[in-house]
C-alpha cells in the first residue's frame, strides 16, 4: 500500500515537472491558435495520444483497474463543457493552467480553488451522476489507430511550429498521468471536489496527488527562475473565484475537468469526453477570437501560464 503511494506520489512530482514545461493549458492552446500559433494544440494532441497507448495496454492486458469511461454525450454534459469554458475564459486559465499559475507565483489563484469548493459544496448531488452505457465500447487499437493517425499528420503539419526541445514533456505528461490515473483513479483537484460533494469519503491519497503535481511544478519554475511572487489583487480574485466555481459545475456536469478529460476520457474514446472536449475548446476559441478582453486576462500579451 506504501508502495504503491509512494510510486503514484512520484509519478505525480513527474507530472508537475511536466505541466511546467510542457503548456498543456487548454485556454492558452485556443489563445495562441487564434492568433495563427496552433503548436500548443497539436502538442496538447500528442499528450492525447500517448496517455492513448497507456490506456490501450493496460486495458489489453487486464491491468485498467477502473471501468472505461465510456459514456454518451446528453445536454447535460454539453451545457456543462459550455460552462466549464466560461469559467475557464473568466479564470483566465483552465484546471491545469491554474495549477501552473500557482507553481509560477501567481497566489492570487488559490481563489479559484476557493471558488471551485464553494460552488461544489452546493451543487445538488443529482447533477453528479451520468451512468455509464453498458453497451461494448469499440476496440482500443481501433481507437488507439486513429488518434495516432490524427496525430501524426497534424505534427507533420505544423512541424515549423511545434518546439523538439518541449514535445518530449507532453509525451511524458500524457504517459505519466495516464499511468498515475490508472494507479489512483480521479487524482486531479476538480476530480476530488467532485467525490467529496458526492458523498465518496476522503482519499488523502489524492489529497497528497493534487500536492505532488503543485510542489513537482513549483520547483521546477524556481529552478528554471521562472518564479516570481505575484501580489493578489482582490478585484482580480473575485474574478478568479468566479472562474474557479463555473469550472467546477462544469466538470460535475461533464463529468471531468479538461484535466481527466485530457489523459483519460479522450485516450479512452469515449464519446461524451469527445463531445464535451470538443465544445469546450471550440467556445474558447470563438471567444477568444472575437474577445480581446479574454486574451489579456488570459496572458496572452504577459506571463505565460
Amino acid at each position: 500500500m506504501l508502495s504503491s503511494l509512494f510510486l503514484t506520489v512520484l509519478l505525480c512530482l513527474i507530472v508537475g515537472n511536466t505541466i511546467d514545461t510542457g503548456n498543456v493549458c487548454v485556454v492558452r492552446a485556443a489563445g495562441d491558435l487564434t492568433v495563427g500559433k496552433p503548436g500548443i494544440a497539436v502538442s496538447c494532441l500528442l499528450t492525447v495520444a500517448c496517455a492513448a497507448v497507456v490506456f490501450y495496454i493496460d486495458t489489453k492486458f487486464g491491468w485498467q483497474r477502473l471501468p472505461p469511461p465510456w459514456t454518451y454525450p446528453n445536454l447535460l454534459s454539453l451545457a456543462g463543457a459550455a460552462i466549464f469554458a466560461a469559467g475557464a475564459l473568466v479564470n483566465g486559465a483552465c484546471a491545469i493552467g491554474t495549477i501552473g499559475r500557482l507553481a509560477r507565483g501567481d497566489l492570487g489563484y488559490f481563489a479559484t480553488i476557493v471558488g471551485g469548493i464553494a460552488v461544489a459544496s452546493v451543487m445538488p448531488r443529482r447533477a453528479f451522476a451520468i451512468e455509464a452505457t453498458p453497451s461494448v465500447m469499440p476496440t482500443g487499437l481501433t481507437w488507439l489507430l486513429i488518434i495516432l493517425a490524427v496525430t501524426a499528420v497534424l505534427m507533420v503539419l505544423f512541424r515549423r511550429h511545434l518546439r523538439p526541445s518541449r514535445l518530449g514533456s507532453y509525451a511524458i505528461l500524457g504517459v505519466v498521468a495516464a499511468m498515475v490515473t490508472n494507479l489512483q483513479g480521479d487524482w486531479t483537484w476538480l476530480s476530488l471536489m467532485q467525490e467529496i460533494r458526492a458523498g465518496s469519503p476522503i482519499q488523502y491519497s489524492a489529497l497528497a496527488c493534487v500536492a505532488a503535481v503543485l510542489v513537482g511544478a513549483t520547483l521546477t519554475a524556481v529552478s528554471r527562475r521562472r518564479f516570481k511572487l505575484v501580489r493578489p489583487d482582490p478585484k482580480v480574485m473575485l474574478r478568479e473565484a468566479t472562474g474557479g466555481g463555473l469550472m467546477a459545475a462544469g466538470a460535475i456536469l461533464i463529468p471531468g475537468g479538461n484535466d481527466s478529460l485530457l489523459v483519460y476520457g479522450v485516450p479512452s474514446g469515449s464519446p461524451n469526453a469527445l463531445a464535451a472536449y470538443f465544445v469546450m475548446f471550440a467556445l474558447m476559441l470563438a471567444v477568444l477570437r472575437i474577445d480581446p478582453v479574454f486574451r489579456r486576462w488570459a496572458g496572452w500579451t504577459g506571463t505565460k501560464s
